[in-house]
C-alpha cells in the first residue's frame, strides 16, 4: 500500500444526481497494516473486510459509494476480490469479480465490470454484520406508554390454577385483541423512563417474560399457549403483539445523515457500566428520524476548565458582577470510544448494542453521530 494510502483520505457521497458533496467534517482513516486488496472467504461479514482496511469500521459505505461500479454492497460473495487504491480524483474501492476485465492507463488500474448473471442463491452473499455473534444478545425488551402498556390484554391465570405459568402450560386472558394476530410476547412492567436531560417521561420499560400463541379467543377473554419464557409468567403480565428483534444482514449499517446528540438512560443488564454487546436505551426514537441499522457513537462527557490565566473580557466581568457568570471556563469535547448499533426504535427511545468499546460505558455518556 503507497504511503498516500496511509493518509487520512476525504470522502465524498454519491447522491442520485450523481453530484458530490462533502461528508461531514470527518475524514477516513486507512489502517497502516491495510492490504492492498482483499478476497472474501467464507465466514466474511462487511463489517469485518471494512475493520481490514479502516481504522474506523462504520465510515466504509462512504468509500464503497465513491467507485460508482459498486452499486450493491449487499452482493458481495466469497471468491470476490476487494481492493483500495487512489487516484488523482482521490481514493478508490475497487470489486473485481469474475468476467471483470483489467486495464492500466497511466499507471492507474480500473476495473470494468462485464454485464452478466450472476447464478449463485442470494443466500450465498456475504452478510453486511456478523449476527452470528450478536444476535443472542439483542434484548426483547420495549418501552410502551404507560396508558398502552394499561390497557393491553393481561394474564388472568392458567389451568392448573397454579400462581405461575411455564412453557406449553394453557393461560386464560382478558382484554383488547389485535385482528389477525396470533404470536405475542408477555411483557411485564419495569422502570418508568426520564429523559436524562428534560426529565420528561418517555415510556414504560416492559421486560420481555416469553411469548405466546393464540389458541382460541371469545370476545375479549381468550386461550392461550406459552411457547418459551426466560422468567415464570404470572398473573398481571401483559400481551404485546410480536415484534422480534430481526436485524436484516443485507444492508450495511451506517451512522445518520443528521447530527445526533442523545443521551444512555438505561443499560439493559440492571449494571451501572455495561461494555461490548450489552444492549443500551436511548432517549432518542423515530421522533428523532432514527431507524433501525443507524451506527451511533458513544463519547464521554465534556472537559471544562476555569481559565485562570488568560485576561477577563469586559462582558465576561459585567457577566460576573451580575451573577450570570461565575467563572471564565473552556468546554473541550469528549472522546469517542464505542460504536453502537441500534436495533429496535419506540417513538421517542431506542435499543442498541454496543458492537466495540475501549472501555466500560457509562450512564453519563452521550450518544452522538460518529
Amino acid at each position: 500500500m503507497t504511503n498516500i494510502l496511509k493518509k487520512l483520505l476525504p470522502v465524498f457521497l454519491l447522491i442520485p444526481a450523481m453530484s458530490f458533496v462533502a461528508f461531514a467534517a470527518d475524514q477516513v482513516q486507512i489502517r497502516s497494516d491495510a492490504p492492498d486488496q482483499y478476497e472474501v472467504v467464507e465466514g466474511d461479514t462487511l463489517w469485518d473486510i471494512s475493520g481490514r482496511f479502516l481504522e474506523d469500521a462504520w465510515l466504509w459505505p462512504e468509500v464503497w459509494e465513491l467507485n460508482p461500479q459498486i452499486e450493491n454492497p449487499n452482493l458481495i460473495y466469497p471468491g470476490d476480490v476487494i481492493a483500495l487504491e487512489y487516484s488523482t480524483d482521490g481514493p478508490l474501492l475497487t470489486l473485481r469479480r469474475g468476467g471483470a476485465v483489467s486495464s492500466d492507463s497511466g499507471g492507474l488500474r480500473t476495473v470494468r465490470l462485464s454485464p452478466r448473471i450472476r447464478t449463485e442463491s442470494l443466500n450465498n452473499a456475504i452478510p453486511a454484520i456478523p449476527l452470528e455473534r450478536i444476535s443472542s444478545f439483542l434484548s426483547g425488551n420495549i418501552i410502551i406508554p404507560q396508558n398502552d402498556f394499561d390497557n393491553s390484554p393481561y394474564v388472568l391465570g392458567n389451568r392448573n390454577n397454579s400462581l405461575f405459568s411455564i412453557a406449553n402450560d394453557e393461560v386464560f386472558a382478558k382484554g383488547n385483541w389485535s385482528d389477525d394476530v396470533f404470536q405475542y410476547d408477555i411483557i411485564r412492567g419495569g422502570e418508568v423512563y426520564k429523559d436524562p436531560v428534560t426529565n420528561a417521561v418517555i415510556g414504560l420499560e416492559g421486560k420481555r417474560i416469553g411469548s405466546a400463541t393464540l389458541q382460541e379467543r371469545d370476545n375479549d377473554n381468550a386461550t392461550l399457549v406459552i411457547s418459551d419464557i426466560l422468567e415464570e409468567v404470572r398473573k398481571g403480565d401483559r400481551f404485546i403483539p410480536s415484534s422480534g428483534n430481526r436485524i436484516d444482514s443485507n444492508y450495511f449499517p451506517r451512522p445518520p445523515s443528521f447530527a445526533i446528540d442523545g443521551r444512555i438512560i438505561d443499560i439493559v443488564s440492571g449494571r451501572t457500566v455495561g461494555n461490548i454487546y450489552d444492549s443500551i436505551v436511548i432517549n432518542k426514537g423515530r421522533s428523532d428520524r432514527l431507524r433501525v441499522g443507524d451506527l451511533l457513537a458513544l463519547q464521554k462527557p465534556d472537559i471544562v476548565f476555569e481559565d485562570t490565566i488568560g485576561k477577563v473580557s469586559l462582558g465576561e466581568q459585567f457577566k460576573q458582577a451580575v451573577g450570570l457568570s461565575a467563572e471564565n471556563e473552556e468546554t473541550f469535547v469528549g472522546e469517542k470510544y464505542a460504536t453502537v448499533l441500534v436495533y429496535r426504535v419506540f417513538e421517542d427511545a431506542s435499543l442498541g448494542i454496543i458492537l466495540s468499546a475501549e472501555e466500560a460505558v457509562r450512564l453519563e455518556d452521550k450518544i452522538v453521530t460518529p
